[in-house]
């Protein structure tokens, strides 16, 4: 999708009970620029009660629609959400577009969705918007077409007409986006049935999910930016393949979460967000160096507590330590906390650790000693599954092996060759 850059007016708005927060105007600042947008003019406003019929008080509008007019300003950005009749009263008055926080949100989204299945999501968000503010935009609306002829009786109003074609599009959307998500309830059962585990990655927008996550599976996959907000629309499952200890582990990086995330956009990605409940461990990425970090936590937590269905152990991850004085990279288990830095790959190894650590639980632990003729049959079998986890042999006839593999596996390999059970010994992980 060609990008779309223009200049604004960026109004910040804040209540009198809450003080305009510094840390809630830059990042309103970067979800305008996330959006393709030059910020002309950053007006901070403090107001006390909403204006019904504009949200905004007049006398500050006016002085916004002289600026406007003055400076031939198309679009004037908001960091609230408005109601349909103020945002149509404003587009009237001011006489140019106007995007609330939400508008901002999905113009970032149909920028960034770069699958076919993120694409669709962003879809059916976006139609779910427009059909509630379709008396916002055009004046044609309020007209009708002619009755059927020979019937007396009014028309069907436009506004009536496009209603019904946006609900069609919603419909054959939704139909499409439920073929997806049953294939992939599919792959994950398929998943689920051969014991292969996934992690997921959350976190606050613009933590460094994408670049763990690059680092984690050793791939790449498209970022416009990263140093703006919402770098990953669609949800990425790669296999850890940072080192060889870690067995068959799958890992998912998703949407990053914001405050105030409006319900439009988390109705529409129900279906992304709701594949964190697949995982059997969950990685909270936080950027220590935002000063507001611990506020974000929180933010993460209250999304994590609607999406999840089951109680899936959470291990936080402190990254950014590159930008902090005296820290270093380290972990604590009893805590469950791991100081990292992604950009620079130190600490990295402490997450693995922990993720062999914690799927430990999951695998047998068993011990062979086989000659030189039987390892000929199971060799593949042992290595093209990763079952090793070390191996010796003192005079080259006989062969020790120590191996880790699900239970699942660990059928699979005495089905395939029952000669071995009498080779084979098996211990507990303890």
């Amino acid at each position: 999708m060609k990008k779309f850059i223009d200049k604004c007016i960026s109004i910040f708005i804040s209540s009198k009970r809450n003080i305009i927060m510094e840390n809630d105007i830059i990042e309103f600042k970067k979800l305008v620029i996330s959006s393709n947008f030059i910020i002309f003019k950053l007006i901070k406003y403090l107001i006390n009660i909403p204006n019904n019929k504009y949200y905004i008080n007049i006398g500050k509008l006016l002085e916004i629609k002289n600026l406007v007019k003055k400076h031939n300003i198309n679009y004037i950005l908001l960091n609230v959400i408005l109601k349909r009749t103020q945002e149509r009263n404003l587009y009237n008055y001011l006489n140019c577009n106007i995007l609330d926080k939400t508008n901002i949100i999905l113009n970032i989204f149909k920028n960034k969705a770069s699958t076919y299945f993120g694409k669709l999501q962003i879809k059916l968000a976006y139609l779910n918007y427009l059909n509630t503010r379709l008396v916002n935009r055009w004046s044609h609306l309020e007209r009708q077409r002619g009755g059927i002829k020979n019937i007396s009786g009014p028309g069907e109003k436009q506004i009536e007409i496009d209603k019904r074609i946006i609900k069609k599009k919603i419909n054959l959307i939704k139909f499409k986006l439920n073929k997806i998500n049953y294939q992939k309830s599919k792959s994950e059962l398929l998943r689920s049935a051969s014991n292969i585990f996934t992690v997921s990655l959350v976190g606050y927008t613009n933590s460094g999910k994408s670049t763990l996550f690059n680092l984690l599976t050793n791939t790449q996959y498209n970022i416009m930016n990263t140093n703006t907000f919402f770098s990953t629309l669609d949800t990425y499952i790669k296999r850890i393949k940072y080192n060889n200890n870690i067995k068959r582990i799958l890992i998912s990086d998703t949407i990053g979460f914001i405050k105030d995330l409006p319900i439009t956009i988390i109705k529409a990605f129900k279906s992304t967000l709701n594949e964190i409940n697949n995982s059997k461990l969950i990685l909270h990425v936080i950027d220590i160096s935002n000063m507001y970090f611990s506020e974000n936590i929180n933010i993460v937590n209250l999304m994590l507590d609607k999406i999840l269905k089951k109680n899936i152990p959470i291990i936080q991850i402190f990254n950014k330590i590159d930008k902090i004085k005296n820290l270093i990279p380290s972990i604590d288990y009893n805590l469950k906390k791991i100081l990292i830095s992604a950009k620079y790959n130190l600490g990295i190894n402490f997450i693995c650790d922990y993720i062999n650590y914690f799927f430990s639980k999951f695998y047998i632990k068993c011990k062979l000693c086989i000659n030189l003729s039987i390892l000929k049959i199971i060799h593949s079998f042992l290595y093209k599954n990763n079952f090793i986890i070390k191996e010796y042999s003192f005079d080259g006839i006989k062969y020790y092996f120590e191996l880790n593999m699900t239970n699942l596996d660990l059928n699979r390999f005495l089905k395939n060759y029952p000669f071995i059970k009498k080779y084979i010994i098996i211990y507990d992980n303890e």
